[in-house]
């Protein structure tokens, strides 16, 4: 799905400081041109991002750049931990849990077992 693309460009590049359209266009499984468009898209949702060409150029975020949790409400980010949670237990790990509190920093009433 698109929205699942978005926020996971969106968590790419909130993590890596410069990545190309050919390395997303890779990762996603999509066109570069998708990736061209989804960009437009973020930048159309107000998310700061930019692009520079040539030689170490890519697509970037503004820095310094934070999600806005208020578009997410206390109860839609327990369904998201749960969902985390769920997939740590089937994987054996726990670094869905660990993005989870990267998403949610600052929330800390999300995080609790509940």
């Amino acid at each position: 799905m698109k929205i699942d693309r978005l926020i996971g460009i969106l968590t790419v590049l909130l993590q890596q400081q410069t990545v190309t359209a050919p390395y997303l266009a890779e990762k996603f499984d999509v066109s570069r041109r998708t990736i061209n468009r989804d960009i437009d898209s973020l930048a159309q949702a107000g998310i700061p991002v930019y692009t520079t060409q040539g030689v170490g150029g890519g697509i970037s975020i503004m820095d310094g750049y934070k999600i806005d949790r208020t578009l997410l409400t206390s109860a839609d980010m327990q369904a998201i931990l749960a969902g985390l949670r769920s997939l740590d237990s089937v994987s054996g790990t726990n670094r869905y849990a660990q993005l989870m509190e990267k998403l949610s920093a600052g929330d800390a009433h999300c995080l609790r077992s509940g």
